[in-house]
């Protein structure tokens, strides 16, 4: 049998075995068996919450109040509602933040597909925390498929309308873009993006990274507030296989771990928020010695930074008091003492240049060239300014070769020959300085 196509003759067995090729077979035989049923219970089984029907389909949402003064790292909860504006904004160094209104700030945390961003990841938990007549309120949206990402996406949206600014924990640069970016792809309008918005990340960081090295929002919440999970928890980095193996097996038995990870993800934004920003409140001194001594030293950092010297200078002062180790107990009296030299009040930091010099590291030179300088131009004391010098200039005298140390050896002898020319002029007066025995 043949068929004619555009002129040529075609034998109807060789185009059935280029469409076998092609994936095509008769028969149902070799047909791909339908997706199995669902192995485990849905996640209306696993998590108290209701499904919201919207525009896109269905949203699966979790709702959880808590009063106001419940305790959480020795804060009440609706600790931040005390706080200034004000507070945020030197606390995060950002003057938008004076626009920040707690009560219509949402606190944001995500659950994705991967930690990559870009168009191939998908937010499937939403958690937005924010304060209610009631009582601080989280809402967790959740996407039970990717097909039904839009409903999840205007739900959050229209929470979102809701709030003028947004507290998150790196979600500059990750959880609000990538809401965004979905939004977008969803034909929907982006939300918040010039909004204020109080990134935790960046003043944890400040305060604790000299104490704790790791600032993740789970080592703040154990090392800094506290804090300890009361449920078995899940790492942040196994969350996306959980949900991929959900979708597969339709099994959301582990879940449940994931709804529990966001909750408290949320409530300690709210938690760090408070502990902060009441460290930052213009005017009013923290009670220092309740901090630890590097704490006390990464935020007298923070104040000189800001320029709020009387206050650096308390805090560096506690730090000293206490026992720091022995790197930054150089470095604060490092800055300690250039803080008072930048006051004009020498005296005080030659005090801080002779602890430094005591207990300074082998290569250490500051001290002593401060000393040096001081006894040399404030105190008038040539002796001990060429003291000072010489020990400078030993010190120097023992780096590796480089080109910094021909440059200090050089700088150093410099200074100290001319200290010795003024030695050796005043040597005849009977007013002046004698260095023999």
């Amino acid at each position: 049998m043949v068929s004619v196509e555009d002129g040529r003759t075609t034998d109807l067995s060789e185009r059935l075995r280029r469409l076998q090729r092609l994936g095509l077979h008769k028969g149902i035989s070799k047909l791909r068996p339908p997706a199995p049923p669902p192995v485990g219970p849905g996640i209306e089984a696993v998590v108290d919450g209701e499904w919201v029907s919207t525009p896109h389909g269905p949203c699966f949402v979790a709702e959880t109040t808590y009063p106001l003064d419940e305790q959480r790292g020795g804060l009440p909860l609706g600790e931040c509602l005390t706080l200034p504006p004000a507070a945020a904004v030197a606390c995060a160094r950002d003057p938008a933040l004076a626009e920040l209104d707690w009560r219509t700030t949402a606190f944001v945390d995500t659950e994705t597909s991967g930690l990559a961003g870009g168009t191939g990841t998908f937010v499937f938990l939403v958690g937005v925390g924010t304060f209610e007549d009631r009582g601080f309120t989280v809402r967790q949206l959740f996407m039970p498929s990717p097909a039904e990402e839009g409903a999840l996406l205007h739900l959050t949206a229209s929470l979102l309308d809701r709030c003028s600014g947004l507290v998150s924990y790196n979600g500059r640069a990750f959880d609000l873009p990538l809401l965004n970016t979905r939004l977008m792809l969803n034909r929907q309008l982006p939300r918040l993006q010039d909004a204020p918005h109080l990134d935790l990340l960046f003043p944890a960081r400040r305060l604790w990274r000299a104490r704790l090295g790791s600032c993740a929002l789970g080592h703040v919440e154990q090392e800094a507030l506290g804090l300890r999970r009361q449920e078995a928890d899940v790492p942040s980095w196994l969350i996306p296989t959980l949900y991929r193996e959900y979708l597969r097996r339709g099994d959301a038995s582990e879940l449940r771990r994931v709804f529990y990870h966001n909750l408290e993800d949320v409530l300690s934004l709210v938690t760090l928020t408070a502990c902060l920003c009441r460290l930052f409140v213009p005017g009013r001194l923290p009670a220092l010695d309740e901090l630890p001594p590097i704490d006390r030293f990464s935020l007298g950092r923070a104040y000189e930074e800001l320029g709020w010297t009387a206050a650096s200078e308390a805090a560096y002062r506690q730090a000293l008091a206490a026992a720091l180790p022995p790197d930054l107990r150089e470095r604060a009296l490092q800055q300690l003492s250039f803080l008072l030299k930048r006051q004009g009040r020498r005296g005080e930091a030659a005090h801080l240049w002779r602890l430094w010099a005591e207990e300074a590291s082998p290569g250490q030179l500051t001290p002593f060239v401060e000393l040096a300088k001081y006894y040399e131009w404030q105190a008038m004391d040539l002796a001990e300014a060429l003291a000072w010098a010489q020990e400078a200039l030993r010190r120097a005298e023992s780096w590796p070769p480089s080109p910094g140390r021909r440059l200090t050896l050089a700088e150093l002898q410099h200074r100290l020959n001319r200290l010795q020319d003024k030695v050796a002029k005043r040597s005849g007066d009977p007013m002046g300085i004698n260095l023999t025995p």
